[in-house]
């Protein structure tokens, strides 16, 4: 297992590697949307789904935080190892309405218990 600091060094660094002049990224986002078309589906990238489920983990944590003055450690862990993108979007809705960090932290438990997470 490689640590997250690891991982995302690597995608920067494709990112970073993978700039593409103007005139060949406006030509592969054609192909790309012409692929999106043709398929009637959405290209998306392992870099963009990750990147999402990052952004959708930090949500979670920063409104834990904001509604309650802090999440614990073992909160934002469990948080930080969840790979389910739908899993993390219910997460985001219960951190928004429950009523106390306990609550949550109870049903996180609950939930990756019987999620095998």
């Amino acid at each position: 297992m490689y640590l997250r600091h690891t991982v995302l060094g690597l995608f920067r660094f494709i990112d970073w590697v993978m700039v593409l002049p103007n005139e060949l990224e406006h030509e592969f986002k054609q192909e790309v949307r012409s692929y999106e078309e043709a398929n009637r589906v959405r290209y998306v990238t392992s870099i963009e789904r990750l990147a999402k489920e990052e952004m959708m983990k930090e949500n979670v944590i920063k409104i834990l935080q904001t509604r309650f003055g802090g999440a614990p450690s073992s909160v934002v862990e469990i948080i930080d190892g969840i790979g389910d993108q739908s899993f993390l979007e219910t997460l985001f809705t219960n951190a928004i309405t429950i009523g106390s960090i306990e609550e949550f932290q109870q049903l996180l438990t609950e939930s990756t218990s019987e999620r095998g997470n």
